[in-house]
């Protein structure tokens, strides 16, 4: 690859970012598949699922939203969604599926190209994170049904919205930083980083705690650690951060740092599977056996699956 070509691209302008968020949707989504959009019962069954997620019981929360799309196959949304949590699930192609499903109804759907950048961060491939980030700038802006948690969004199209946020453009940044970084382009990752904080104007911590999230996974601590303590330093009180934290410190060997991490994230949620079983395997290593086995039973009660998911982010017992 002609890294100075990515460079143009995702570096040194942010003009193809900006105009991801600022065109209209892609003509060719007009000769897709008829979207149904989802009935209300559908949707609250997504927002229990979400619900799941935020505590960790993934298994459950796919099997959810795979009931909603064996009711509404057309429900293009809920394909998506299901695709984000088979990729936080480790379940990686089966989301890849789920994208190409999505991509039927949306073609060239950059909500979709990002999910495939982020991907290819989750297997350590560099490379295609950022081919798959010249992609995304050639893809149709964000389309879904309205709903809060996807950010603002403006003007209705076939009954979709079109999402026009900082937020993707900050990602972008963030994920880019991060496959430099894999590649030993540290002037250049740590100028994405810059213009990462230079986009996200809102929610910087918020960001920051996600970038730091995808570099844990990345297996690029120094960076991740670095903006997770950022992430803290502009607000202390997002439980994500610590339980990122907890990830990285775990990675590193660093078990009592890892323990106190996850407990200021349990401390908020006491039943998030995830920082318990990362509890628990810090508590074996520093001895705390019988301490180790009650979290890692916990975790396990929620979220049968446990182990596997954690194991995608490159945490085992005794590692």
């Amino acid at each position: 690859m002609n890294y100075a070509f990515a460079r143009l691209w995702v570096v040194k302008t942010t003009f193809f970012l900006f105009l991801l968020f600022n065109v209209a949707a892609s003509a060719s989504a007009a000769s897709a598949p008829i979207d149904s959009g989802g009935t209300p019962l559908d949707r609250n069954r997504i927002a229990d699922a979400r619900r799941d997620v935020y505590h960790g019981r993934y298994t459950h929360a796919i099997a959810t939203v795979t009931g909603v799309i064996d009711g509404s196959p057309n429900f293009a949304q809920a394909y998506l969604i299901r695709a984000r949590m088979l990729t936080d699930a480790g379940r990686l192609p089966e989301a890849l599926a789920d994208a190409d499903r999505v991509e039927a109804f949306h073609p060239n759907d950059s909500q979709v190209a990002m999910l495939r950048v982020e991907i290819a961060l989750r297997q350590h491939d560099a490379t295609g994170a950022l081919e798959g980030l010249q992609r995304v700038s050639k893809a149709s802006a964000f389309s879904f049904w309205k709903d809060s948690f996807e950010g603002n969004g403006n003007g209705l199209q076939n009954g979709f919205v079109l999402a026009r946020t900082q937020h993707g453009i900050s990602y972008a940044f963030a994920y880019a930083s991060i496959a430099e970084e894999m590649l030993h382009h540290d002037d250049d990752a740590l100028a994405d980083l810059d213009q990462e904080m230079k986009s996200e104007t809102e929610y910087p911590f918020y960001v920051l705690a996600h970038h730091c999230f995808m570099a844990a996974i990345a297996d690029q601590l120094g960076m991740a650690e670095l903006t997770c303590m950022e992430a803290i330093a502009k607000q202390n009180r997002d439980i994500g951060t610590y339980d990122s934290l907890g990830l990285v410190h775990l990675k590193m060997k660093q078990y009592a740092k890892a323990i106190d991490d996850y407990n200021h994230s349990l401390h908020v949620r006491p039943d998030l599977t995830v920082s318990l079983y990362g509890r628990g395997i810090a508590r074996h290593a520093t001895g705390d056996i019988a301490g180790g086995d009650a979290d890692i039973a916990a975790a396990r009660r929620d979220e049968p699956n446990i182990a596997s998911i954690m194991a995608s982010m490159g945490v085992k017992p005794g590692g």
